[in-house]
C-alpha cells in the first residue's frame, strides 16, 4: 500500500516542488516572516546535519543501551489516518526487539511511531539532537508532544493534517517523498472524505471532475534535511529506502494570528464542533480564538499597503 501513498493522487505526477532553502541561509527572522507567519512550508536543507544523532543513531548497540528495556508498540503496515486501519495487529514489545525486526534481512514492513523524546528513557537520547539555527527559541506547543520519533522500515505515513502546531520533519535516517495540499476549501471539499477513510489508496478515488482542481507540492526530505509542514496541510509520505529510516518530529506553538485564522476550513470545522457540541475543550477553542481574533486584526494594521502592479 505504501507506494500509492502518493500514486493515487491526481497532479502528483506534475507537482510543483516545495521551496527549497539551506539553513545557513536562513536566519530566525526570514524563517518566521517567510514561511511560519504565512503558513508555507519550506524544504530545509541540512537543517540537522551538525546533529549527533545522525552519526550516534547509526549503531543499534547505542540505542539498546540506552532505551532497550523500554516497552514500545509497533505494527507491521503503514500508518494510517484511519484508527480502526492503524490498530491491525499492534504489538507490544521491547525497543531492542523492535530494532533488530527493523534491522533484520527480511522485506518486512514495520513502523513504530511517536516514540516520544521528551519522556524517559527515550529522553537519554534528547542530547543527541542540538536545536535549529534558525528556531533557536521554539515555544512549547498546544496539542502534539514537543518532540517524537518514527522508527521505520518501508512504512509510509497516510495523508492527514495537523489541526494545530508548527512541525519540522526531520530526516535523521533514510529519504522521505512527501506530498502536500494547501488547507484551501475547494481541496479541502474534494480530499477530506477520502483521506480520513484511507480511501485513496483504491484507484479511481477521486472524481474526473476534481481531479484538474487538486494541485499538491512535492517535496524529497533527505538525512540532515528538515521539512516545515505548516498546521492544515494535508500531506502524505512515502519511504524511498529498502532500509529502516529515523524521522524526527520537532514541534511548537503556532502563531496565535494563524491557530484562528477562520479562512482555513479546519478552522472553521473547529469553531462549528466546539460551538454546537459543547465540551471540556469549548473554552480552551473561545479563548484562543478571540485572542487569533485580536493577532489578525493586529497584524492587518502593521502590514504596510502595497499597491497593486497592474503590469504583473
Amino acid at each position: 500500500m505504501d507506494e500509492q501513498i502518493l500514486n493515487n493522487i491526481p497532479g502528483m505526477d506534475s507537482a510543483k516542488q516545495v521551496v527549497c532553502i539551506d539553513a545557513e541561509a536562513l536566519t530566525e527572522s526570514s524563517f518566521y516572516d517567510n514561511f511560519v507567519s504565512l503558513n508555507k512550508p519550506c524544504l530545509i536543507k541540512n537543517a540537522i546535519s551538525h546533529w549527533p544523532a545522525i552519526n550516534k543513531w547509526q549503531n543499534q548497540g547505542y540505542l539498546k543501551e540506552l532505551c532497550g528495556e523500554n516497552t514500545s508498540k509497533y505494527y507491521p503496515h503503514m500508518n494510517y489516518d484511519d484508527e480502526k486501519n492503524m490498530l491491525v495487529d499492534e504489538t507490544n514489545v521491547t525497543f531492542a526487539q523492535i530494532l533488530d525486526l527493523l534491522s533484520a534481512n527480511t522485506n518486512t514492513t514495520i513502523s513504530a511511531p511517536s516514540i516520544l523524546l521528551e519522556r524517559a528513557p527515550y529522553n537519554a537520547l534528547a542530547v543527541d539532537m542540538t536545536g535549529f539555527n534558525f528556531l533557536p527559541k521554539p515555544t512549547k506547543p498546544i496539542a502534539y508532544p514537543t518532540s517524537r520519533a518514527f522508527f521505520y522500515k518501508k512504512a509510509g505515513t497516510g495523508w492527514h493534517y495537523h489541526f494545530v502546531d508548527e512541525t519540522l520533519m526531520c530526516q535523521v535516517k533514510g529519504t522521505k517523498r512527501v506530498g502536500l495540499l494547501p488547507p484551501d476549501k475547494i481541496t479541502d471539499d474534494i480530499v477530506h472524505d477520502i483521506f480520513t477513510t484511507d480511501a485513496y489508496l483504491l484507484k479511481d478515488a477521486f472524481k474526473d471532475k476534481d481531479k484538474e482542481k487538486i494541485q499538491p507540492l512535492i517535496a524529497q526530505v533527505e538525512p540532515g534535511d528538515a521539512l516545515y509542514i505548516p498546521p492544515f496541510w494535508w500531506h502524505g509520505v512515502e519511504t524511498l529506502d529498502s532500509e529502516y529510516g529515523i524521522t524526527v518530529a520537532n514541534c511548537w506553538r503556532s502563531p496565535l494570528h494563524v491557530m484562528g485564522d477562520i479562512s482555513y476550513p479546519t478552522v472553521r470545522k473547529i469553531w462549528k464542533k466546539s460551538l454546537t457540541k459543547p465540551n471540556k475543550n469549548t473554552p480552551f477553542v473561545v479563548a484562543f480564538g478571540s485572542l487569533s481574533f485580536m493577532a489578525q486584526v493586529i497584524r492587518l494594521f502593521q502590514t504596510p499597503f502595497r499597491p497593486k502592479n497592474i503590469n504583473n
